[in-house]
């Protein structure tokens, strides 16, 4: 075929493509956009929610990480008496309260601090430090489709935990050296 022999739509006529008129073609694009919109938005949606599930878990693990080893500065423990005396304990563990509460501050204050749990739990010479947030009860990221439908895919709470002995790191740290 040449050029001469492709003829240009005569006036008030449609050109045809692959056999079809093209006014058949219109609202194909808005259809195309309705089918295509809803799968493009959950998938956006979904990597948005799981973002930020995942920032929030990383949060609370590095807020208890950090209460745990705020715990071996004791504040305010004078040079003598016992490393594992009840007053240097409980000041121990009020320090790692302090700093995981701080570190999570972020999420308290977005979230409401009723949803975010900091417990510490002193069991001989081992500190425990656990935070818990409530996810399904307060989520970062507005439902989108029903509760029973979310509660499938997301976590119920998110949890951070951290462990350090004590008498060990407080016996190094005494010593002049570094746990």
């Amino acid at each position: 075929m040449d050029s001469k022999s492709i003829k240009p739509p005569r006036e008030g006529q449609l050109a045809k493509r692959r056999g079809v008129d093209k006014k058949y073609q219109y609202g194909a694009y808005a259809l195309e956009f309705a089918l295509v919109f809803p799968l493009l938005f959950l998938f956006m949606y979904g990597l948005l929610t799981f973002g930020l599930i995942m920032t929030a878990q990383q949060s609370l693990n590095f807020a208890a990480e950090s209460g745990a080893r705020a715990a071996l500065l004791e504040p305010g423990a004078g040079p003598g008496g016992p490393m594992l005396s009840p007053d240097r304990l409980q000041a121990r563990v009020n320090r790692a309260k302090e700093v995981a509460a701080d570190q999570v501050q972020w999420l308290s204050t977005w979230v409401g601090s009723e949803h975010v749990r900091i417990t510490t739990d002193l069991l001989s010479d081992e500190l425990r430090v656990g935070i818990v947030y409530d996810y399904l009860q307060a989520p970062l990221i507005p439902r989108f489709a029903p509760d029973t439908l979310f509660a499938l895919v997301v976590p119920e709470q998110l949890k951070g935990n951290a462990q350090i002995n004590l008498l060990v790191a407080g016996e190094v740290g005494a010593a002049g050296g570094t746990p």
